[in-house]
């Protein structure tokens, strides 16, 4: 039981591993931050039991004030590497940052729903769908978050350090706010509330697309 996260990483992250090197072009940058994303839900996992023991507070405590700091802390490192070594052009890191994120969740989600069978001995239709809608979409939005900001402020100088931290921190809070929400009795506000935010990034990028393709028609 201690080691199902192991066991999961090895059934799920390793497929992803082994098609790296046979992909060619964006599907193997898809694959690698996905698999990255897996990584660091493996290290942070150990990071998290490792604090619980140290610090000796309840779940909720864990889950509301240090998990989200870890968490996201740990999956903002490989997008903010990315932009600093590799390319901060907005598209691509839009693409690697929700990978990355899809990535956590899936290792998360799996492993989360390993145990809960081994426990409970089922889990029905609604609780895979606020697990993968609630918590599973809120991983790739917050990473997101950060790596499309990242986008803005990677050549400004005077803004980047501060900038970096604001994202990280307002990713923090909206995991932190999430939850909270669904460990209450509003829970299935808590569950929404990624699926609104996504919502509402769909209809920006939508926007944005029109947008660009009406100026490309003007330009014709």
């Amino acid at each position: 039981m201690e080691r199902i996260g192991y066991i999961v990483f090895i059934c799920f992250a390793l497929p992803f591993m082994l098609g790296i090197p046979i992909v060619r072009g964006k599907a193997r940058m898809i694959l690698l931050f996905i698999f990255v994303g897996m990584c660091c839900c493996l290290f942070i996992s150990e990071i998290n039991g490792l604090i619980n023991n140290a610090v000796g507070k309840d779940l909720y405590y864990l889950t509301t004030n240090i998990t989200p700091l870890t968490e996201e802390l740990i999956k903002a490192l490989p997008v903010l590497l990315f932009s600093i070594f590799v390319s901060s052009e907005r598209q691509m890191l839009l693409t690697i940052a929700f990978m990355t994120g899809l990535g956590f969740a899936l290792l998360e989600n799996s492993t989360i729903l390993v145990q809960t069978v081994i426990l409970q001995g089922s889990v029905d239709i609604l609780w895979a769908l606020i697990r993968t809608l609630g918590a599973g979409l809120l991983h790739s939005l917050c990473t997101t978050s950060v790596g499309v900001g990242i986008s803005f402020i990677r050549d400004q100088k005077k803004f980047f350090l501060c900038g970096s931290f604001a994202l990280l921190f307002q990713a923090i809070v909206y995991h932190s706010v999430y939850n909270s929400l669904i460990q209450s009795d509003y829970k299935y506000y808590g569950a929404a509330m990624p699926m609104v935010t996504y919502l509402v990034i769909i209809v920006i990028l939508a926007v944005v697309f029109i947008q660009k393709g009406e100026r490309k028609a003007k330009a014709k």
